[in-house]
């Protein structure tokens, strides 16, 4: 019995070696798995991105192109309506030095119109509330950001 007793424990330990041996093995195998995945994942994630870089780069092409037809419309639009306008005033008041300088000043005005709006435009350009907003968000001091675009809306 005592010999039999002997065997019973390094019987019993035995299996749990193996059983470790296993458990290690099955997370090596999840674990290899899981790094496949990942990068297939990845190689996917890079895929998608060129094939995101490729379609806006052709919209940004067409965008352009079209705001280029949009602008010669505008122009000529514009230059229609500086014909008709000419061509009522020349016959309202018989002088073509007064249509040409009415003319000029409408021009100027609206050259004058467009450089304001273009200003202003401009002037909110720029990333000051989010940046102070992630000074925020990670315990930064931010009076110098808040200064910097209380400045700005003055201007």
């Amino acid at each position: 019995m005592a010999g039999s007793g002997d065997t019973e424990p390094q019987a019993a330990a035995e299996p749990l070696p193996q059983q470790v041996l296993a458990q290690l093995t099955e997370i090596a195998a999840l674990l290899s798995l899981t790094a496949e995945q990942y990068q297939q994942q990845a190689r996917l994630t890079r895929q998608t991105a060129q094939a995101e870089l490729a379609l806006s780069r052709r919209s940004l092409m067409l965008a352009v192109a079209l705001l280029v037809a949009l602008g010669a419309g505008g122009v000529m639009l514009w230059g229609c309506v500086l014909v008709f306008a000419g061509y009522a005033l020349l016959h309202a008041t018989d002088s073509v030095a007064l249509t040409g300088a009415l003319l000029v000043m409408l021009q100027l005005a609206a050259l004058y119109w467009c450089w304001r709006n273009v200003r202003y435009l401009l002037k909110q350009v720029g990333f000051s509330h989010t940046i102070a907003q992630l000074r925020d968000m990670f315990g930064s001091h931010t009076e110098a950001a808040g200064g910097k675009s209380d400045h700005r809306s003055v201007d």
